[in-house]
């Protein structure tokens, strides 16, 4: 039968002629190259056949190429073929490379969450992701964020590492890490930064719930003082502290909006702050928003606030 470098002439009648593969297959089977197929077929005066060209549609090249991510070797292993025989029907209908870097980040996989995961994801960037569009080309979204917390960074990989492949830097002299991952151009709804809560997440009461807890994942805090338990959440964000106040009252969670501290030199806003106290309120804020919150230490004081409420009840220090 010969070595896979020098392939007998009854092996490649076999593969040739009787299996009627292609020089590229009987190459891959052979792991060697197919124009040393070819060469072989000329040597043992095997008859070649027509080369024949796999036929590729500029529509299917663009969903497998831009939409499913694959690699030019990728799809020509369907089709079998070399990857620069898809590249050279890439060029015939002018489809545009993706950049090198952009290549070797992996596969991306569209967005395909709960209309409350996308609210989540919504509020978790408002108050601590900073994201951006790779380029009017190629539409991917760039996510980042920098960090001295590890839940943080756990919290990232957690909604993103389904989705695309994501990096986390060494803690740096001070213990700031930096998160980043690129994902597919369906996660453009995490591009806007405005200082609103959207209409289709204010206007359903699950939804909400799912991008307050993403906002206070981000941006709030429980705890316990002076053997008082106590939420807050603040930010420059006025008005989407405003529409959470709102849905907080509506919810009969008695909170308090103020104004914190007044915008110094350099600054653009004031910083704003929702307090609650009350402990019925404090449990109904738990019921709420507890099994959406996913920030692992966030979730453990909420559980610490949880407890005390629960302890003061039994003492009887307070009633609901």
């Amino acid at each position: 039968m010969g070595s896979s470098l020098s392939p007998s002439a009854t092996l490649l009648k076999k593969l040739y002629i009787k299996d009627k593969l292609s020089t590229y297959k009987i190459a891959t089977i052979l792991k060697c190259d197919s124009k040393t197929i070819y060469r072989y077929l000329i040597k043992y005066n095997i008859k070649t056949r027509p080369i024949s060209k796999a036929p590729i549609s500029k529509n299917i090249l663009l969903n497998l190429y831009q939409n499913k991510r694959l690699s030019l070797k990728q799809i020509g292993n369907l089709y079998g073929m070399t990857a620069s025989g898809v590249l050279k029907r890439m060029r015939k209908h002018n489809i545009s490379m993706r950049n090198s870097w952009e290549t070797n980040t992996g596969v991306k996989k569209p967005f395909d969450g709960t209309p409350e995961e996308k609210a989540y994801m919504i509020g978790f960037r408002l108050g601590d992701l900073g994201v951006r569009k790779s380029s009017p080309k190629t539409k991917m979204i760039l996510v980042g964020t920098n960090t001295t917390k590890k839940e943080q960074i756990e919290l990232c990989r957690h909604l993103f590492g389904k989705y695309s492949k994501v990096w986390v830097s060494k803690p740096n002299i001070i213990g700031v890490m930096s998160f980043s991952t690129i994902l597919h151009p369906s996660f453009d709804f995490l591009l806007p930064k405005n200082d609103c809560v959207e209409d289709w997440i204010a206007s359903d009461n699950k939804i909400m719930v799912a991008f307050t807890a993403g906002y206070i994942d981000a941006e709030g805090s429980f705890g316990v003082y002076n053997k008082r338990a106590k939420f807050r959440v603040g930010s420059y964000d006025k008005g989407i502290l405003k529409r959470i106040n709102t849905w907080l009252k509506q919810n009969k969670i008695k909170s308090i909006l103020e104004l914190e501290r007044k915008k110094k030199a350099g600054q653009n806003k004031d910083f704003w702050r929702i307090t609650v106290n009350e402990a019925k309120s404090l449990l109904i804020l738990y019921g709420l928003i507890f099994p959406f919150m996913m920030h692992r230490k966030r979730k453990m004081n909420f559980n610490e606030v949880k407890q005390n409420v629960a302890s003061r009840l039994r003492s009887g220090t307070i009633r609901i």
